[in-house]
Formats: structure tokens, C-alpha cells, sequence
């Protein structure tokens, strides 16, 4: 195996170790390393639009230990061999782009864990943007590579379905859990940066006065509602060669805005207008998923194949 290979997967371990390391010394409050923790840098710029802290401490754990399985998946794989490596596949399932955009994904998280933590509103979320197109990157890489390999996989049908559903459950849905709450974060910190002025952790919040926190929230949701949208309408009607048997974006959707009306209904009793419009965007999203599973479900039966 080329030592390119060698060095992507080793790189794209460590980059997965730091940020899981620097992830948890944030929880764990390490003095002089950050100055608190990232609950309590959201409770300090209050929003609408953010799910309650319950949420956070299912989805990381999920989002980590998944990927560690793609991690270790990674590293078995130098070893497998050629029928049985997503890595040795002609050409590459898992190729350099798909390392790249890993790579800069979870290092990028780490920046953005201090940013935030410094409460630099502004490049907190220009950090928070480069994760989340870098992590696009690499699964639409991945499902590329995926989808082209399709042919000459076929030709081996006890190493097409080890390498394809391996692939697809720890690699694609995997990545895709992390994308889709990195997406909800984005949004979050693009609500903090429409409301409030980067106060460097050294000053209470301080609202900008353009708008007011309601309706600033209103708008990442509105945001959040359109990627609702237009995520279904790729994913099943454009992009379904590709995306087919990635599911993760709609359990995620339904944990954050479960965890946004689970905040939001003891304290918007007087003007529920958040509640109401993440209640409506859940109610689609669990219609989406439904309707991904009757689709995909139709197109295999109708098709005689899974992929």
C-alpha cells in the first residue's frame, strides 16, 4: 500500500483523538486550558433557537463513539485485503479528499472549542462553517467513490456487501451524524452572532439591539427549516444514487428539535412562536424519515437490488 494511505488514515486518527481529547477536557473544566465550559457559554448568550443541554450529552458520545468505529474500521483496513478495503478499491472508496475533508473537520472542531470558549462570537462560526463544508466534503466523496465502485463490486457479491454496508453504516452515517449536529451548530452560533456582541469572555453578553432575541432565533429556524427541505428533496429525488442508505441527518434533526421544544415550553408560555415553529419542523422531519424509509424500501423491492 502506498505511503500516502498510510499517512491519511494515521493523520485522520489523530485528528479524530485530539478533538475527542480537547472535547472532553471542555467538560471536564480543565483550569487554565478553557474558561468554562461550552453549556455554560450557551447559557450566557440565551437564545431560542438552541436545544437543551440534554441534547448535547446524547449526541457527542454517539457522534464520537460511531466514528471511533470508522477510525478503527480506517486502520483495519490497511491490512485487509484489496476485495475487502474501502482503501485498496480501484479506484479508492475512501480517497484523498475524503481525508482531507475528515481531517480538517475534526481539527477544525478543536479551534472552534477555544473560539467559542473565548466567546469569539464571529470566528467562532467562520470555524464552525469550515468544519461543516469540510465534513460535506468528505461524505460526498465518500458516496461518490461509493456509488462508481458499484460495478466492479458486483462482480464479488460477499465483498460488495462487506465493503459497501460497512462502508455506508460506520463511514457514511457515521460522518453524517457528526455533519448534521456540526449544521445545527452552525446555525446556533449564527444565532449568537445576529444577536449579541463577541465579548471575549471577559464582559457579561451584550445584545447588538438589531433585533431581538425571538425573532433572531425565528430566523435560524426559518434557516434550518429550508435544509430541512431541501436536504429531503436532494437526498431522495437527486442525489439517491449517492445518499440512498444514509438515515442519521433525520434521527439527529429530531433529537435537536425535540431538545429546542423541550426548552422552550416551560418558559414561552406567553408568545410561543419558536415553540410552534420547532414543533412544526419536527412533525416534518419525522414525516421526511418516514417517507425516506417508504422510498427506500420501494426502490429496493421494485429494483431487486440495494443499491
Amino acid at each position: 500500500m502506498a505511503a500516502k494511505m498510510i499517512f491519511f488514515v494515521v493523520a485522520a486518527a489523530i485528528a479524530y483523538a485530539l478533538s475527542l481529547i480537547f472535547a472532553y477536557l471542555n467538560t471536564a473544566k480543565v483550569k487554565g486550558l478553557y474558561y468554562s465550559d461550552n453549556g455554560e457559554v450557551d447559557a450566557k448568550y440565551y437564545q431560542e433557537a438552541s436545544p437543551i443541554g440534554t441534547a448535547f450529552g446524547i449526541v457527542w458520545p454517539i457522534i464520537y463513539l460511531w466514528n471511533l468505529a470508522g477510525i478503527i474500521y480506517m486502520l483495519v483496513s490497511l491490512w485487509l485485503p484489496e476485495i475487502k478495503s474501502p482503501l485498496k478499491t480501484n479506484p479508492p472508496i475512501l480517497n484523498n479528499v475524503f481525508f482531507a475533508g475528515y481531517i480538517m473537520s475534526f481539527s477544525t472542531t478543536i479551534g472552534w472549542l477555544f473560539a467559542f470558549d473565548r466567546e469569539i462570537l464571529g470566528l467562532a462560526l467562520a470555524l464552525l462553517i469550515l468544519a461543516v463544508a469540510s465534513v460535506y466534503i468528505a461524505i460526498g466523496s465518500c458516496c461518490k467513490a461509493l456509488a462508481h465502485n458499484g460495478a466492479s463490486l458486483t462482480r464479488l457479491p460477499d465483498q460488495k456487501k462487506s465493503v459497501e454496508w460497512t462502508v455506508r453504516i460506520v463511514i457514511q452515517n457515521g460522518l453524517s451524524t457528526f455533519a448534521t449536529w456540526l449544521t445545527v451548530a452552525t446555525l446556533l452560533n449564527l444565532a449568537d452572532v445576529i444577536l449579541y456582541q463577541d465579548s471575549f469572555g471577559i464582559t457579561p453578553a451584550v445584545q447588538r439591539g438589531l433585533i431581538s432575541i425571538q425573532n433572531g432565533s425565528t430566523v435560524v429556524l426559518i434557516i434550518l427549516l429550508a435544509i430541512i427541505i431541501a436536504w429531503f428533496i436532494l437526498d431522495n429525488f437527486i442525489w439517491d444514487k449517492f445518499t440512498r442508505f444514509i438515515f442519521t441527518p433525520y434521527a439527529v434533526l429530531i433529537l435537536a428539535l425535540s431538545g429546542i421544544i423541550a426548552k422552550l415550553r416551560p418558559v414561552t408560555q406567553s408568545n410561543p412562536q419558536n415553540l410552534i415553529i420547532a414543533s412544526v419542523e419536527l412533525g416534518i422531519v419525522v414525516i421526511a424519515l418516514l417517507a425516506k424509509i417508504s422510498l427506500v424500501t420501494y426502490r429496493c423491492v421494485t429494483r431487486g437490488t440495494a443499491v
